[in-house]
């Protein structure tokens, strides 16, 4: 990283960063008794939202790769 870059990304207050959504999709999406039940259902339901969860945040790097109005190696863009 360049000096010039750290001089203006080391004081950032970045005061939003998102909704860490890791684990707590499905528990915000779906009703207790769906979640809630027998094991074979919750493993099954735990291994779907691991997937869910990837293909959220691959969409988020391409959205950030074609946003012409962010920098190319801004790392704060959500």
């Amino acid at each position: 990283m360049s000096r010039r870059k750290f001089i203006f990304t080391q004081h950032d207050k970045i005061s939003n960063q998102g909704f860490d959504y890791e684990g707590k999709i499905f528990e915000k999406t779906l009703s207790n008794k769906t979640i809630s039940g027998d094991e074979n259902r919750v493993t099954i339901l735990a291994k779907i939202e691991k997937v869910i969860y990837s293909l959220i945040e691959e969409s988020k790097k391409i959205r950030n790769f074609y946003n012409y109005t962010v920098k190319k190696d801004n790392k704060y863009v959500r």
